[in-house]
């Protein structure tokens, strides 16, 4: 960390495109640190407990990595390589040889020989593997010399057995040749140690033909480590670095952002809202009916005062080049006082020589530097942890934005293939994503018959036409709807081409509300939308996983739109009444309020097992539609919100909405042309989602109309749908047939496709031998499969769960290392705060869908219960083999059968909470009453596993008030009873189990219950108590009573339990003993003391380890 100062310097100033780093102390959970040296580079590597980061204390050695830059980063593939000491990648630039680097760093000479030789040995081993395959360098520190041309030295056994591996392979050390520049020593010791040469690049004779230049620098104000750098100029054709950027205008101002947080802190709101205001004051609203060029006037006015305000009186974000917060005021008196000893150094012959007076000076001065620097940083580190601590419970906003900063960085592509091509310079592939993007939202003519498009056309127009003609007193916005939707906007939000963001105006104040109150009303009044919120620009994301990168296929568009249009669209959604009324459908669950995905996977199960349990089959389809939100046809929109009741000035708006829309792609901060977008909802538009519901909302009607869907009594179910997932249910082949016919015709009616090779086909039955006719969409046979996966949820046929277990425990644990390796970890921050984090972000992810897991087998719930456990003890550096009841106890958790549990009845309250013309709430009452009247002799699925619940945790009463009554507690009321109950019967069966084992019989009088333990809560109040709570913790969870007595080798008494021993009665630890009880009689009250005095040593050493007392009850 020291010599990050002197890194900044060398990576800017020379250009350097791949840096090695051998850095010791590196932890997984601080190597996200790397990412924050230059944001122009990416980390690579692997950290000193690479493959143990939950442990609390690291004793390792190791730790390498490379910094990339991002130019390169598209084209790197990190190796597999089984090592905390070794790591390295492989450039793959199109058309050209792959180039290995590889990052070493060796065991040092201060241990065991036969390390350095097993490491070597594996390393050389990768050497040869990699040679086969392309130009291989390794780079590092290697701690040990390699003789050269301009290097000759003794050699030792160390150097002897590297020469005879680079001799083998015909390699050498490139600044050991003759044609390196600088000096030929690279490490020089603090303690006056000789100079050596133990940092090399090592490659083949034959690949020195690559090679332009080696040099060392010499000596650095900046560093202050003990290594020297070893730069190295490589040659490869096709690679060039593209360091000059599009100074787009547009760019330009996209990049520009407020630092509102700042703004905030140092009270230039209100300055910002009166000078929005003041540009505002002499501004009077057009009248209607206006022209174009006045609204477009009027809107340019309001941007503009928004812009000049806040260029007057806001902050903005902005990078300061090697400034770092650690940089404080005596680090800089350190750095000036090592200046100044090396200019003296220098001035004096510049010798080096440990018994040389200012060589010894400098290196004093710089050693002191470098202690400074690491104290500031650690510092620095510290306060940092602490403001997360401090945050978790006040300001989650801040802890989530720190988390993201520290995850890897976006991937960048440098390469893509569109149409057959491959593109790999920026603007050509700029270009070639706005292709892409154009053929998305370019109307197929393949999807659409010429008369019909042509008829659609002229009815469109015809209903202009008539609504134009026809004068409507149309109802106007008022300010306090603007003012209400004003005040809810969400905070650091992507702006548009007019740059201003929802906080611009959220703080802009009344003027600022009232004006855009009349530009929207101008706007409906005149149907007329200004031109700028028709213009997106969009970025291409990546999806993530394996996904082929150099496929546009493997990434989303994001589009960055005008925010004041968003605003615009949220007030204009609550109008559209004769929408609200016509729709959604039933069986669509998406963007409804209290509905989500789960209801959709509810409604579909549910349904499939009332089949099941009359031993019937269900075939199931998953309709998977090509692109739905993109491929929406225009006039097809517009007539369906014709036949659904919008009509007169509201229809020519979202008409108006649609004609002329344009994008651009963002790539690389170049901006590709524009071109028209034809077809597909707005991007980011609010009323985007509304719009495609409306869409498909016919076909869904069509669905259920018929009789070939599912039946539960007199609830028909023919789909179940979220968005654009439709699952198809039907029992019989002909029916499913006739329904994806259905929606076969309903896609070629409106221009749009279902993908039938990504659909798929489940046959759920008792008996698995079942078969079906195959099913054809658009003549192609959709393939059947045994699982897949539903709005998230896995689906199997057979309703085997044990998939859906293994990988909910692996995501379980995988997302919980991940977040550990972002920094959460109990060596940097509070346990309560890790808890939080794990709680909200792993357990969240890995148990999704489970509300409906049903019937899980012993062996899956143990599979869970490891993954908890494993969890519970990394959050709290315990070690793996400590006793699970205690762990689980001490951070005040339940068992993952429980946390299963409390997520499956608080699902049934949001159930139980909804309308009764909720579908979902339709089927779980039909299900209920299946359940109470014993329709079935074995009913499966959701209420016979709560029916198990709700005895299990004594609830059966609320569910009887809800059958007989109609009542259900509120939201607030049921999480209460359920939280209080289930931990009460946990806490009753802990007991139990811990009462029947004698390792629990001391553990008893520490922690009676299940509940956060007070050294945890102690660490929290007072941080700097953290390493004593943590010792506590660890203490409690090791703790235990010996069946027989031990003898003490110090004192030689008789124990039975060690802690007893050592804090009572041992005369070894006497001192500290009365040191102890020096600190009880002087921190607290002498009542307090007389009280301590007064217990058993048994009763004391559970006081001092529960860190709890009665006292304060007693007195």
């Amino acid at each position: 960390m020291s010599a990050v100062p002197y890194l900044t310097n060398i990576l800017s100033e020379l250009k350097i495109d791949v840096i090695a780093i051998a850095e010791h102390w590196l932890r997984k959970s601080q190597f996200h640190f790397l990412n924050t040296v230059d944001s122009n580079y990416r980390a690579y590597g692997k950290s000193v407990d690479e493959y143990h980061p939950e442990l609390y204390n690291c004793n390792f050695r190791g730790g390498v990595a490379f910094l990339v830059s991002n130019y390169l980063c598209p084209f790197i593939v990190e190796l597999d390589i089984e090592s905390n000491r070794i790591c390295g990648i492989e450039i793959q630039f199109p058309g050209q040889p792959s180039v290995f680097l590889i990052s070493v760093y060796l065991p040092a000479t201060t241990q065991p020989f036969h390390l350095f030789v097993d490491e070597l040995e594996y390393l050389m081993d990768i050497y040869r593997a990699y040679t086969n395959l392309g130009t291989v360098f390794l780079l590092g520190d290697f701690n040990c010399k390699i003789e050269g041309p301009r290097y000759k030295f003794v050699n030792d056994k160390r150097s002897n057995l590297l020469n005879t591996h680079l001799e083998a392979t015909s390699s050498v050390s490139l600044h050991t040749l003759t044609f390196a520049i600088g000096p030929i020593h690279t490490f020089q010791s603090y303690d006056g140690g000789p100079k050596t040469a133990i940092d090399h690049i090592i490659t083949q004779r034959e690949n020195i033909c690559y090679i332009s230049e080696v040099f060392i620098p010499d000596e650095d104000i900046f560093n202050v480590s003990d290594h020297k750098p070893i730069i190295c100029t490589m040659e490869i054709n096709g690679y060039r670095r593209s360091d000059n950027l599009n100074q787009n205008p547009l760019l330009t101002q996209l990049s520009e952002k407020v630092a509102w947080t700042k703004a905030i802190e140092l009270n230039l709101i209100t300055d910002y809202s009166f000078a929005v205001s003041q540009n505002l004051w002499s501004v009077c609203a057009p009248s209607s009916p206006a022209t174009a060029e006045t609204i477009e006037s009027y809107y340019k006015t309001i941007v503009d005062a928004i812009m000049t305000a806040d260029h007057d009186t806001l902050p903005h974000k902005s990078f300061v080049k090697h400034l770092k917060p650690y940089w404080t005021n005596t680090v800089k008196i350190n750095h000036a006082h090592m200046r100044k000893r090396r200019a003296d150094w220098i001035a004096n012959g510049k010798i080096h020589n440990r018994n040389n007076y200012f060589f010894r000076a400098y290196k004093d001065a710089k050693r002191d530097f470098r202690k400074e620097l690491e104290l500031a940083y650690n510092a620095y580190m510290k306060d940092c942890a602490q403001k997360l601590e401090e945050s978790i419970d006040s300001d989650q906003k801040y802890v989530w934005s720190v988390l993201k900063s520290r995850r890897k960085q976006k991937v960048i592509c440098r390469e893509l293939r569109v149409n057959g091509r491959t593109y790999t310079d920026d603007n050509d592939i700029c270009e070639a994503w706005a292709d892409h993007f154009e053929s998305i939202f370019k109307t197929d003519r393949t999807l659409l018959n010429p008369e019909r498009e042509q008829h659609m056309k002229q009815t469109i127009a015809d209903i202009r036409n008539c609504f134009k003609a026809v004068s409507e007193n149309i109802t106007e916005f008022e300010y306090d709807e603007v003012y209400n939707v004003c005040k809810k906007l969400k905070n650091n939000k992507s702006t548009g081409l007019d740059k201003v963001s929802y906080e611009h105006v959220k703080y802009g104040g009344k003027q600022l509300q009232k004006h855009l109150c009349a530009l929207f009303n101008l706007i409906i009044q005149n149907c007329y939308i200004p031109v700028d919120w028709k213009s997106s620009v969009i970025i291409p994301l990546f999806k993530g996983g394996n996904k082929d990168k150099t496929d546009p296929n493997s990434f989303r568009g994001i589009s960055l739109t005008s925010c004041i249009s968003k605003i615009f669209e949220k007030i204009l959604v609550p109008h559209l009444e004769p929408l609200q009324q016509n729709f959604p459908h039933p069986t669509q669950m998406a963007y409804q309020k209290l509905l989500c995905s789960t209801h959709a996977s509810f409604t579909m199960q549910e349904m499939i097992r009332h089949y099941i349990e009359r031993n019937s089959k269900v075939i199931v389809v998953l309709m998977d539609s090509m692109k739905a939100f993109d491929s929406l046809w225009h006039d097809a929109l517009l007539l369906k919100l014709k036949e659904y009741g919008v009509c007169g000035k509201f229809w020519l708006l979202i008409d108006e909405m649609y004609r002329g829309m344009k994008s651009s792609i963002l790539f690389n901060n170049k901006l590709s042309r524009w071109f028209q977008l034809q077809r597909g909802v707005r991007q980011g538009g609010v009323l985007s989602a509304v719009l495609y519901l409306a869409f498909i909302n016919d076909l869904l009607i069509e669905l259920n109309k018929t009789s070939y869907g599912t039946i539960l009594y007199d609830i028909r179910v023919a789909c179940s749908v979220q968005a654009d997932d439709i699952a198809l249910m039907s029992p019989t082949t002909k029916g499913m047939q006739t329904l994806i016919n259905i929606c076969q015709l309903f896609s070629e009616r409106w221009a749009f496709k279902f993908s039938p090779s990504k659909s798929h086909v489940l046959l759920y039955g008792k008996c698995q031998s079942n078969t079906i006719d195959r099913l054809f969409l658009y003549g192609s046979e959709i393939p059947i499969v045994k699982s897949t996966k539903h709005v998230g949820i896995l689906l199997e046929s057979s309703f085997n769960s044990m998939e859906q277990t293994i990988n909910a425990c692996h995501m379980l644990r995988a997302t919980t290392i991940s977040i550990m390796n972002s920094g959460v970890h109990p060596a940097i921050l509070n346990t309560s705060t890790c808890l939080k984090i794990v709680n909200q972000l792993a357990y969240t992810r890995a148990l999704y869908g489970c509300e409906l897991w049903n019937n899980l087998t012993k062996s899956e719930l143990l599979l869970l219960e490891r993954a908890h456990r494993f969890v519970c003890k990394a959050v709290q550096g315990l070690p793996k083999r400590s006793r699970s009841d205690k762990c689980t106890s001490l951070l005040g958790w339940l068992c993952i059968e429980c946390y299963i549990d409390k997520c499956k009845l608080l699902f049934f309250g949001r159930l139980c909470r909804l309308n009764s013309a909720h579908l979902p709430k339709q089927i779980m009452m039909a299900r209920l009453l299946e359940f109470k009247y014993t329709c079935v002799d074995n009913q499966l699925g959701f209420i016979p596993d709560m029916y198990r619940l709700f005895i299990k945790y004594n609830l059966l009463q609320y569910v009887v008030n809800l059958i007989e009554l109609g009542s259900f507690p509120s939201k607030i009321v049921w999480n209460n009873v359920v939280s209080q109950n289930i931990h009460k019967t946990e806490q009753l069966k802990w007991l139990e189990r811990i009462s029947n084992d004698s390792d629990f019989n001391f553990f008893k009088l520490i922690h009676p219950v299940i509940k956060l333990h007070k050294a945890w809560i102690i660490a929290k109040r007072y941080p700097d108590l953290r390493v004593a709570s943590k010792y506590i913790i660890d203490l409690c969870a090791i703790v235990r009573i010996e069946a027989e007595q031990l003898l003490c080798e110090k004192c030689g008494k008789l124990f039975t339990n060690v802690l007893e021993h050592i804090l009572c009665s041992c005369d070894f630890v006497l001192d500290y003993r009365n040191e102890m009880w020096r600190d009880i009689i002087n921190i607290n009250p002498i009542q307090f003391s007389v009280y301590m005095d007064s217990l058993s040593s048994l009763e004391f050493t559970a006081t001092i380890l529960s860190c709890d007392t009665i006292y304060v009850h007693l007195s």
